[in-house]
């Protein structure tokens, strides 16, 4: 399973590798605030993680398994943004 990390997200390449997280974290916070599915997925693994939390071992080995599907429709849908013209 490869493991999904911001740095491979689609059009951050083209970006300087220092300014990389800030770009993405802000592409992150605009989707939040004008997407509403994407804002609607966010809240959803918040809120997973949080009653997850409260499992021993198979409840982290849930909330591990979510942190990778996350990241994975995180870098899709931020690449995206990111490649569209502003």
């Amino acid at each position: 399973m490869k493991v999904p990390r911001y740095g491979a997200t689609a059009g951050l390449q083209s970006v300087p590798a220092e300014e990389r997280l800030r770009i993405y974290r802000q592409t992150h916070k605009r989707l939040l605030s004008l997407d509403p599915t994407y804002r609607r997925r966010w809240r959803s693994y918040m809120a997973a993680v949080v009653a997850l939390a409260f499992v021993p071992v198979l409840g982290w080995v849930a909330i591990v398994y979510l942190a990778f599907r996350q990241q994975a429709f995180q870098n899709g849908r931020i690449g995206e943004a990111l490649q569209q013209p502003v």
